[in-house]
């Protein structure tokens, strides 16, 4: 899933690997997963505030 926030807070993956050219293929492979669960926490989370 992809939420585009403009928020400078809670970023996607995406964004975050753009901001920071300095991460190389290793760290973004053990990074990737566990960024993309933080998204989908942080999201089920704002659909919860709003139910």
């Amino acid at each position: 899933m992809s939420v585009k926030l403009n928020t400078k807070y809670c970023k996607s993956w995406e964004e975050y690997k753009a901001q920071h050219p300095e991460i190389d293929a290793k760290q973004a492979e053990a990074m990737a997963p566990k960024m993309q669960s933080y998204e989908d926490m942080m999201f089920e989370f704002v659909i919860y505030l709003l139910l």
